[in-house]
C-alpha cells in the first residue's frame, strides 16, 4: 500500500499543471489524511449476477416461437 502524504497531492497538482489539465486538488494535512484512511470501509453488497446473454436468448426464442405460432395460425 502506498503511503499518502500532502506531498502526494502536491505532486498530483504539478502533474495536472504539466499536462495542462485545468484541475487542482486541495492539499489536506497529514492529520486529515490519517483520519480518512482510518475510517472503516463502507459496507458493499454485491448486486445479484445476471446472465444478460441468456436473458437475450430467452427473449429471442420467445419472440421466434410467437412468430412461428402466428405463421401457423395465418395458414
Amino acid at each position: 500500500m502506498e503511503i499518502i502524504t500532502p506531498q502526494t497531492y502536491i505532486d498530483m497538482n504539478k502533474e495536472f499543471e504539466n499536462d495542462n489539465i485545468p484541475f487542482r486538488i486541495a492539499i489536506p494535512t497529514q492529520e486529515v489524511i490519517d483520519k480518512w484512511q482510518s475510517q472503516p470501509a463502507p459496507p458493499y453488497q454485491t448486486p445479484p449476477q445476471v446472465d444478460m446473454v441468456a436473458n437475450m436468448w430467452e427473449e429471442h426464442n420467445r419472440i421466434e416461437a410467437e412468430h412461428k405460432l402466428q405463421l401457423e395460425l395465418d395458414l
